[in-house]
């Protein structure tokens, strides 16, 4: 007998990740649920970076704005000496110059408090809200979909609910799969939201000493102008069981530490004990099931890409969920998922890791710092080139991609399939004159073919894109800066000229794809495909929709 879902998808956990996750499902028209099994929201700053790269995703879901009103710079870091005094300032983040490809290269904080508020708030605007107090204990899935039993604390009684969903999305901590890995039980930290006073400059993160040795870091957060920071301090002269019970110890510590004759501790609106976690999943699915996030992956914080991996793993599998959910794809789609992700994820513990290991190094050189960040955790470099669903004309066997590297070494080389999709503003609509750029036309709601070609040529990629379900694929085509070609194209949604050549500079290679260049972007802005006709369309959309 058949079973019906009351639901296309549940989500499991209300982080950033789930948030995400559930945003692009509802963005999508997916109908999605969102539980969490805590009363309340959690407060405070852990997981505040936000990188180049999550900033983009934002970009494309709409959240971006709200986001940067919020959050702030990555401060630069001023380092003390042993007598309290400044020693040197540098950046904590590797900072970049903005590029007409990358218009938002440094990363941004912000407090996962303030950062979710924003989220749900947008999830709201879909008609979906977090339902609190809400724990899954347990679920059985079958060829058809998943049955969740749940039980909700309420008034002190414990109400029970069993729910139907195609699929679950787990973003609250691994629980059906072997989660791989050590914790790190020797580096132990005191993390905190504290009120701090006398602090000469709220533009900058402070620091006092450096691990192994005793170490304080105190940064600002969004709500810095109301004395709100947060403190991260080790050692082997801090007690840490004593720390935790007892805020006149720890701040005599702080203190001891920073002999800054100005600094004031004020109240702790939070304060607990973190240790490192190195460990994933093998696999970031089972079945109907599918992890992001930490369910999936944790790291040391080092490189601060714990949850800006997770907002990559909520979009790609949020707008694969969404087509299978629709019918429009078939279920091998979501196979893709685990494929992509996890070689990325395997190569980010890593390189995470080695960060966290040279800042724990006693052998590190005094000018190596152990707050030192590779470009390459902007996340701006992350590929695909080896997903079987990628297509690219200009590459003979992609799949011999699987054994390089996740990351491009560079992201002004030449753009191959499986890419980050480069930005190109300065976009003339032929039509109304509007200035545009393809950031404002990328979405997670549809694929976009991006077609440069300045004849008529396109005619049959044209005729091969009305195959596909209306809605989910846009069609842009983009004329060189010379262009004098006619402005109205029947059956393209899009039609812009280059002005200033940006959009050609970062798709079309030296030598263009005959008889043009036709980049096919996904909703997660990845290019899918980079081929030169209406047979390369529908190669790469042979792996996408099922058609009838």
């Amino acid at each position: 007998m058949t079973r019906t879902n009351d639901i296309d998808v549940l989500v499991v956990g209300s982080g950033p990740t789930g948030l995400i996750c559930a945003l692009t499902l509802a963005q999508n028209g997916v109908s999605v649920r969102v539980v969490e099994k805590l009363e309340a929201f959690l407060q405070g700053q852990r997981g505040a970076a936000i990188v180049a790269r999550t900033q983009e995703l934002y970009h494309f879901l709409g959240v971006i704005e709200d986001i940067r009103r919020e959050g702030n710079p990555c401060w630069d870091l001023k380092q003390y000496d042993g007598d309290g005094k400044i020693l040197k300032t540098y950046p904590f983040f590797p900072k970049s110059d903005p590029t007409p490809a990358v218009p938002e290269p440094d990363a941004l904080m912000l407090g996962q408090d303030a950062h979710c508020d924003i989220l749900r708030k947008h999830l709201h605007g879909y008609n979906v809200d977090v339902e609190t107090s809400t724990a899954m204990v347990a679920f059985e899935q079958d060829e058809q979909g998943v049955s969740s039993r749940l039980v909700k604390k309420c008034e002190g009684t414990d109400k029970v609910e069993f729910v139907r969903a195609k699929y679950v999305v787990g973003a609250d901590g691994a629980k059906d799969l072997p989660f791989l890995g050590e914790s790190r039980d020797i580096m132990r930290f005191i993390v905190a939201d504290i009120e701090v006073y006398g602090l000469e400059n709220d533009d900058y993160w402070h620091s006092w000493g450096e691990p192994p040795n005793d170490q304080v870091v105190i940064r600002p957060t969004n709500r810095a102008r109301e004395h709100k920071y947060f403190l991260w301090c080790s050692g082997p002269n801090l007690d840490h069981n004593r720390a935790l019970e007892d805020s006149s110890y720890l701040r005599n510590f702080i203190y001891s530490v920073t002999k800054h004759p100005k600094l004031k501790v004020g109240e702790f609106e939070s304060l607990s004990e973190w240790r490192p976690n190195i460990r994933m999943t093998e696999t970031f699915s089972r079945g109907r099931v599918f992890l992001v996030g930490d369910a999936a992956h944790v790291h040391s914080p080092m490189g601060g890409q714990g949850m800006n991996s997770g907002v990559m793993d909520s979009v790609n599998i949020g707008w694969k969920l969404s087509l299978v959910c629709k019918g429009v794809a078939p279920p091998s789609l979501l196979d893709t998922y685990s494929e992509e992700r996890v070689p990325f994820v395997k190569q980010l513990l890593e390189q995470t890791t080695a960060l966290l290991n040279n800042a724990f190094d006693r052998k590190r050189k005094a000018d190596d710092s152990p707050w030192g960040r590779p470009i390459s955790m902007n996340q701006l470099g992350v590929h695909y080139r080896w997903s079987s669903i990628v297509c690219d004309e200009r590459v003979v066997g992609g799949s011999g991609f699987v054994q390089a590297s996740a990351y491009r070494t560079e992201y002004t080389d030449q753009l191959l399939g499986g890419d980050r999709a480069p930005d190109a503003p300065g976009l003339v609509d032929c039509r109304t004159g509007a200035l545009t750029r393809l950031f404002d036309v990328f979405k997670p709601t549809h694929h976009t073919v991006v077609i440069f070609s300045d004849g008529q040529d396109y005619a049959q990629a044209i005729i091969a894109l009305g195959s596909y379900p209306q809605g989910l694929v846009r069609s842009v085509v983009i004329r060189p800066r010379s262009s004098s070609a006619l402005c109205d194209v029947d059956g393209v949604d899009l039609v812009v000229r280059d002005r200033d050549g940006h959009a050609y500079a970062a798709y079309v290679a030296e030598v263009p794809l005959v008889p043009m260049t036709i980049a096919i972007v996904r909703p997660d802005g990845v290019v899918g495909a980079l081929v030169g006709g209406d047979a390369g369309i529908e190669k790469y959309f042979s792996t996408i929709f099922t058609l009838a």
